[in-house]
């Protein structure tokens, strides 16, 4: 049909051209007339489920975010027995790590999930043994987070603990030697900014206690202890997962493990040293383990746990931009939350202090982005070689070789 399509138009073709002799001389009328490739249609339908996957765990991530201090101040100011805190934080690595063995079976199948934890958490014990630090702050971490809900509005714990963002800048400078634009340190300035703000505005609940300045520190220091773990246990990963070897010992390209081989071993780490914590807590009755673990400290159990799912969910299917996006709505649905439901009280310095942390984690994850070049510059980058240098060393090079 080909060639009649061409005579018909017009075309210099006759018939006496076989098809055969039409693909060597005209290839590229065939070409056009062609449909189009079946991956290239399905593409378009990769792409719109990928997104609405991306807002649904943004939705979900938002409510999580923005439910846990909620969820923490109430369990922690409550009129009931006060329930072991180390024992909550191990029973929600218990769930994680439930859910992350199911996970990874319908990822590999049920009948490579022994294979797969044999050969990447059991024969990788060194990249095993090594993820125990990351462990041990992620449980340091929750444990400071339920006791600064203790002594911190939600409010005020939420805007507070975005300061986390403050010190990966930092650590990942110092750890990894990342060079970061200027508009990052202007998101950087911001963000301690705006954290300042809401500390010295005083703002205060009705689950608040009689102990002052003295409550406050100790609940800040509560807060800055949990972002300083997270922060300090994302970059450990991190620069751990840049560094492993990229190749196994008999030369073949080492194959990555899955986000929930990670969860696994993350999970396991934090339950086996949470145990002997849990033995001398003083909140922990032998007799009666579980005593104060109401519907509400239940709830928030599963809550803390899927928010570890998201996490990995976030890496997979997400980016920073999206994480940013939900921490900013998350920290404003907090706010308004805790008005009606604690009876919060807020003021001039604690609102322009929360636009300000909301504006500069914006500002940090390229949500508002500056045209001028002078604000996506390098800062403290060392000087590029100038082109004899490069061609000189190019020339080495080869010469070398």
């Amino acid at each position: 049909h080909g060639v009649a399509g061409w005579r018909q138009r017009g075309g210099l073709c006759s018939r006496k051209h076989t098809p055969s002799r039409y693909h060597r001389t005209r290839p590229y009328q065939i070409r056009l007339r062609r449909k189009a490739p079946r991956y290239l249609t399905m593409k378009g339908k990769g792409a719109a489920s990928n997104s609405r996957i991306q807002i649904a765990i943004l939705i979900v991530l938002t409510l999580q975010n923005a439910s846990v201090p909620l969820m923490m101040r109430y369990a922690r100011t409550s009129e009931s027995i006060p329930y072991c805190v180390p024992l909550l934080v191990v029973i929600q690595e218990v769930i994680k790590l439930i859910a992350s063995v199911f996970l990874l079976a319908s990822e590999v199948g049920v009948g490579s999930l022994l294979s797969t934890i044999q050969t990447d958490i059991i024969g990788r014990w060194d990249m095993t043994l090594r993820l125990a630090v990351p462990a041990c702050l992620f449980f340091l971490q929750n444990n400071c987070m339920q006791l600064a809900n203790t002594y911190l509005p939600a409010a005020v714990f939420q805007v507070t603990y975005q300061g986390k963002t403050f010190i990966v800048a930092l650590l990942s400078v110092l750890m990894l030697g990342s060079r970061l634009e200027r508009f990052k340190w202007l998101g950087i300035a911001g963000l301690a900014a705006g954290v300042s703000l809401v500390n010295v505005s005083n703002s205060s609940d009705t689950k608040s206690r009689e102990g002052g300045a003295a409550e406050l520190l100790q609940g800040l220091f509560y807060v800055v202890t949990a972002a300083c773990c997270s922060g300090f246990a994302n970059v450990y990963f991190e620069k751990m997962v840049k560094t492993a070897e990229a190749v196994n010992s008999d030369g073949t390209e080492a194959k990555k493990p899955s986000l929930w081989v990670r969860n696994i071993q993350l999970a396991t780490f934090t339950i086996l040293l949470g145990l002997p914590v849990i033995r001398f807590a003083p909140t922990f009755d032998i007799e009666d383990p579980f005593r104060g673990f109401n519907p509400i400290v239940v709830g928030l159990a599963f809550n803390n746990s899927l928010g570890g799912l998201l996490v990995a969910l976030i890496i997979k299917y997400g980016d920073n931009i999206l994480k940013g996006f939900s921490n900013a709505i998350s920290t404003v649905l907090a706010t308004v939350v805790s008005i009606p439901l604690f009876g919060f009280k807020t003021g001039f310095h604690f609102a322009v202090g929360v636009v300000l942390v909301i504006w500069s984690t914006m500002v940090y994850g390229r949500m508002i982005q500056f045209k001028a070049e002078w604000w996506n510059v390098v800062m403290f980058a060392p000087p590029s070689p100038s082109p004899k240098q490069t061609s000189v060393g190019m020339q080495t090079v080869k010469v070398t070789s």
